[in-house]
């Protein structure tokens, strides 16, 4: 009788993966549950690129570079009968960062085509547009780079401010040196503090006994970009700004301080001064952050780059997805210019992606961008539409959200009310008022 082999290393120190044939987790170690926070129940059965990602070789290999979880790590493949087994041989916060990159630069450049995540992937260069505006806001950036000061980020949701903020590191003499990254409104807040202020060992319950440093230690000697600040937690707002102005840290749990050696770049979409006046953000933290503000212009403010932007994209999709598309069709060139791209660069390339997934031939058109009837038509056109009385605007978003709410349902009307969340006797009386059937 043949005797089962555990595919999964317990000695592992960062744990493993077991994948199936099709990319899907079918079973992961009790270790790199532990070390990476996961309960493995979730994830099973999930894509291995859901957690590993990064660029990897089609062809077979034996490491692997990747970030799992926002940890930089080296991993080993090997083949066990039909299934792979991923073990984390290295995890970066475990090392040194410079013998991180050493070791990196021995492998075959083949196959780490992709930047460590705590170093910067754009350069000005790198940020489309020539516009007036996104010219004017690139020089300033350039000049603010070459110092250590902090620099505030502000603009709109999808103007850029991320890849702003990698440029302006990597013109910076701590361009070498990590570029660390945390969405303060990604994080829960009772975990804010371990993950950016680290942990002492018996910290709390569940600690690793070893501690562990937080995203300002990874970022010494380099650059911390706090994106959302806006959503920081008040309680973590006065240890970050003993952190702007002693530039030390001091862990959770822990007695004494570590100096520090960072530069601070952050990034909102939110106006701090009335989060200040509403006593959701503190004053001096706003004050210690407000040196040099960088203010990103919106997509509206920079109309001149819609088109050159709309191509980049074009062509991007074209070499993913295997496209030939050269053109915009006239009538969806004059949509692109009068939309008010609410969601800024982010949108624009959005609405590519959709339309490139679904276009024929060499044109891409308004058609091929399936747009709803509001989406398509203009904001000018909306604006010059006749203004209705508050009654009749009323009236039609009833009668349009009621024929929504019956087609889903299939005509059931006791279904399209629980879809509206209205009585099904309130239902039947719009009907009749509307002389719906």
């Amino acid at each position: 009788m043949k005797k089962t082999l555990n595919l999964i290393d317990p000695i592992d120190e960062w744990g493993s993966m077991k994948v199936d044939t099709n990319g899907r987790l079918i079973d992961i170690s009790a270790e790199f549950c532990e070390n990476f926070s996961i309960n493995k129940q979730d994830w099973l059965g999930a894509s291995i690129n859901d957690i590993v990602q990064g660029t990897f070789s089609r062809k077979r290999t034996k490491v692997l570079f990747g970030v799992i979880f926002g940890y930089s790590c080296l991993i080993k493949v090997s083949k066990v009968n039909e299934y792979q087994l991923y073990r984390v041989i290295v995890r970066q916060d475990d090392i040194d960062h410079v013998e991180m990159i050493s070791f990196m630069n021995s492998m075959d450049s083949s196959k780490m085509k992709k930047k460590s995540s705590f170093q910067n992937r754009y350069s000005f260069e790198e940020i489309m547009g020539e516009s007036p505006a996104i010219e004017q806001i690139k020089e300033l950036s350039a000049r603010v780079a070459t110092s250590n000061s902090t620099v505030l980020l502000t603009g709109e949701s999808g103007t850029g401010k991320e890849l702003f903020a990698q440029a302006i590191h990597g013109l910076s003499s701590r361009k070498n040196n990590p570029f660390v990254a945390v969405n303060c409104a990604a994080i829960p807040d009772e975990l804010f503090e371990s993950e950016v202020f680290g942990y002492e060992a018996g910290a709390f319950s569940g600690a690793k006994k070893e501690g562990k440093p937080g995203k300002i230690e990874l970022a010494h000697h380099g650059t911390l970009f706090l994106d959302e600040i806006s959503e920081l937690p008040y309680q973590a707002q006065g240890k970050l700004l003993r952190v702007l102005q002693e530039r030390e840290v001091e862990r959770l749990g822990g007695t004494a301080n570590k100096n520090v050696d960072i530069r601070i770049i952050a990034a909102t979409n939110r106006d701090l001064k009335t989060l200040v006046q509403e006593g959701k953000f503190r004053q001096d933290l706003f004050y210690r952050l407000y040196i040099f503000e960088l203010k990103i212009p919106s997509l509206r403010q920079r109309k001149e780059d819609i088109l050159p932007l709309a191509y980049y994209f074009i062509n991007y999709f074209n070499e993913m997805l295997g496209r030939q598309v050269k053109f915009i069709d006239v009538k969806l060139q004059e949509w692109l210019l009068n939309y008010e791209w609410p969601g800024n660069v982010r949108e624009l390339k959005a609405y590519i992606e959709r339309g490139m997934n679904i276009v024929e031939g060499d044109t891409i058109t308004m058609e091929a961008l399936y747009f709803s009837p509001s989406e398509s038509t203009p904001q000018r056109e909306r604006e010059s539409a006749p203004l209705l009385s508050l009654e009749e605007a009323v009236a039609n978003a009833e009668i349009d959200a009621i024929q929504r709410a019956l087609q889903e349902a299939k005509g059931d009307r006791a279904v399209a009310a629980q879809k509206l969340h209205i009585h099904v006797a309130s239902l039947y009386r719009k009907l009749s008022k509307y002389n719906l059937k």
